[in-house]
């Protein structure tokens, strides 16, 4: 069985028995405020890979649980490549142990397209990557101007890489695609400035890489093994604001 498979059921069992137990408050495990205080959340974010930049925007709803949708630009300047990622999350934050803290399943689904005509190869690739996990969050001080919130957790990720080729080399081969598995292990620190803004840095660093030697697809957009990723996101909250506390 698959790496995805193991903890996809893992996750899925954790969740079950977690939202028997205990109603849930969606979003803490993103290192953001609960959306059961607002139902929607828009965020912008950036990250800088090793060889890429990328910027992105993401709009989540829910209460209990949460669903995500992002789009976004990660470009490498040297190779003048650049993807446009779409991405799809659904989560929880089920309540675990001591007050505030929170066990976090998770499952996601990008869809990167791009680049097209790569150094002008006349060939077009599109990335596909299929993940589940599991993490812990914890809100580590709340104050009345000021609340720290602390997220943390690892996704098994199976990606496919497609190519296939345009113009004159269309005529002579219909492309193929390779997949390979990695690990990718993140951390969070959200810090939510009264009750609206949220500034979230965070650091992802993908490992167990188990791509094919000759594994094209796997750069230059921030997939190399142990490959250290520095990021920050904005976010606000919007929608009627509820009383009910995180």
């Amino acid at each position: 069985m698959s790496p995805v498979r193991h903890i996809g059921a893992a996750a899925g069992l954790v969740a079950l028995l977690g939202l028997a137990a205990a109603p849930v408050a969606a979003q803490v495990c993103a290192g953001l405020p609960s959306l059961r205080e607002r139902p929607f959340r828009v965020t912008a974010s950036a990250a800088s890979y090793t060889y890429a930049t990328s910027l992105g925007a993401t709009l989540a709803a829910g209460r209990s649980l949460y669903a995500a949708v992002g789009f976004g630009r990660t470009r490498d300047p040297e190779l003048d490549a650049s993807t446009y990622p779409l991405s799809f999350e659904i989560g929880a934050d089920i309540p675990f142990g001591a007050p505030g803290v929170f066990l976090c399943p998770v499952a996601a689904a990008t869809v990167s397209f791009g680049p097209y005509n790569f150094e002008l190869s006349d060939e077009d690739f599109r990335y596909e990557d299929r993940a589940v996990g599991l993490g812990l969050a914890a809100v580590a001080a709340r104050g009345r101007r000021l609340t720290v919130l602390v997220a943390g957790g690892v996704r098994a990720v199976h990606l496919t890489g497609r190519y296939w080729p345009t113009g004159y080399k269309a005529e002579t081969s219909s492309g193929w695609s390779q997949s390979g598995d990695y690990w990718l292990a993140g951390l969070s620190v959200g810090l939510e400035f009264g009750e609206n803004l949220t500034i979230r840095p965070g650091v992802t660093v993908p490992f167990q890489v188990t791509y094919p030697d000759d594994a094209w697809f796997a750069s230059p957009f921030g997939r190399k093994p142990d490959e250290i990723s520095l990021g920050v996101a904005v976010s606000i909250g919007l929608g009627r604001r509820s009383p009910a506390a995180r």
